[in-house]
């Protein structure tokens, strides 16, 4: 992973919610509500670098309507 410390790994998979939620033009809260959460569940992620577990990965994946190979597919 080049090095890549564990903060950076995870401000990065942020960077990943971000652009997708964005990509298909929802909001926080809009995305949020699709997974059955609030607001702070997705700003949590997007901008204060917390790491998802597995499952809310996957849960993430789906109501944005991509694989999780697709939102792996980055370069770290």
């Amino acid at each position: 992973m080049n090095n890549l410390s564990q903060e950076d790994f995870k401000r990065k998979l942020g960077d990943q919610i971000l652009h997708f939620r964005t990509k298909v033009g929802l909001t926080q809260e809009e995305l949020a509500f699709r997974i059955g959460k609030d607001k702070q569940f997705i700003n949590r992620y997007e901008v204060q670098g917390a790491n998802p577990t597995a499952y809310t990965l996957v849960v993430l994946c789906k109501a944005l309507e991509i694989s999780v190979s697709e939102f792996l597919n980055v370069k770290f």
